[in-house]
Parts: structure tokens; C-alpha cells; sequence
């Protein structure tokens, strides 16, 4: 007797509980998890940022902050003494860094640029001499990098202008690329940084 009241009992328990659950209905929850989210260096961070191999990753390098720099100026002079580069000239500098998508999915890369005269710098992948193509869109599959040179034209432009002060790398997951997110409307996603959206030029062919 005591036994079939037991089990009686039991069972109840458990039809009672599937019918709370099933509801999905409760008044409250609070429920305490462990979350860590630690700032990497840029080379390791899931928009990865890192020094190229060859000769022109001098003009690279880290700030105290570790956060990666592109100094072709006086304030990272060559061994020869050069300070930048030449007015009424094209000058190119392949491979300086790469940029590497260290996520979990696919995603697109553009780069914002601020300065005296942006328009006159453009980040390009490739050889400048043999066939390259201006980073604009390009899609980072998990794991890949995108090596980046870049070039100048300073024709009628006197020296000790500072063409680049800045530069914004954008990297848009594929799965979230919208309309919203198109080239021309991430001039105001810069907005979110706390910077004036005008100051900046979209990199572009």
C-alpha cells in the first residue's frame, strides 16, 4: 500500500513538471554565467592585423597600445635618411601588413581614410608593378589574410603635407551584409566611434 502511494506520487511529480516546462511561462529568472572577453593585440585579435614578411614591414609597427601603424614619415626615418615620400610622384609599397580574418565566418573588408588629402593614398592587395586591386569589399574567408600595399600621387602637392592621418578597417560579416551596411552608408557607421562621419573618404578603384 505505502509502495502504490509512492509511485503515485511520483508520477504526478513528473506530469506536473513536463507541463510547466512545455509553457515556457514563469514570472522570473535570474541566472548568473561566466563571460570572458579579453582585448587582444592586433595580430591576434579576430580582425587580425599583422606585419608583413618582406622588406617594406619596416614602415610597420606597433604602438604602445599594440595596436598596428603605418608611419612612412620623419618619425620613422629610414637607414638612409628618407622621411616620406616624393611630391609630383607615384609611390607604391607592396605587402606592408595583412589583414586576416581570425573569426568564425566569412566577411568583407573596406577601409575608411582621413587626412589632409586621403584621396591621394589607396590601399591596394597585390603587386603595383604586375596587376593588383584596390581593397574595397573583398571577402575573408575563415582563416585567410589579405596582404596590403599601398600607393601615392602627390602631383601639385608641396612638401610636408600630411596626405594620412588615420585609417578605419570595417570588416562586415557576409551573413550580416545588408543595404545598410553598402559602402556608401559605413561613412556613417563612423559615426559610432565618436568621429565626424565628413572627415572620412572611402577607399575605392
Amino acid at each position: 500500500m505505502k509502495r502504490r502511494t509512492f509511485l503515485l506520487g511520483s508520477g504526478t511529480a513528473a506530469t506536473t513538471g513536463a507541463t510547466l516546462v512545455g509553457s515556457g511561462a514563469f514570472s522570473g529568472v535570474v541566472s548568473k554565467r561566466e563571460t570572458r572577453i579579453s582585448v587582444a593585440h592586433d595580430r591576434d585579435a579576430y580582425l587580425g592585423l599583422k606585419r608583413s614578411d618582406g622588406p617594406n614591414r619596416s614602415y610597420v609597427d606597433y604602438d604602445d597600445k599594440k595596436h598596428l601603424r603605418v608611419r612612412l614619415s620623419k618619425k620613422n626615418p629610414t637607414e638612409g635618411g628618407g622621411e616620406g615620400v616624393n611630391s609630383d610622384s607615384i609611390s607604391w609599397f607592396d605587402n606592408l601588413f595583412g589583414v586576416c580574418n581570425q573569426g568564425k565566418e566569412p566577411a568583407k573588408i573596406f577601409f575608411l581614410k582621413k587626412g589632409d588629402r586621403p584621396e591621394r593614398v589607396t590601399f591596394y592587395h597585390g603587386s603595383f608593378d604586375t596587376g593588383y586591386e584596390v581593397v574595397s569589399g573583398q571577402t575573408l574567408e575563415v582563416s585567410e589574410c589579405l596582404e596590403v600595399g599601398l600607393s601615392t600621387y602627390t602631383k601639385s602637392i608641396e612638401a610636408f603635407t600630411q596626405l594620412l592621418e588615420s585609417v578605419v578597417i570595417v570588416a562586415v560579416a557576409e551573413s550580416a551584409f545588408t543595404k545598410e551596411t553598402r559602402p556608401e552608408k559605413l561613412l556613417e557607421t563612423v559615426e559610432l566611434t565618436g568621429k565626424d562621419a565628413d572627415d572620412w573618404v572611402l577607399n575605392e578603384p
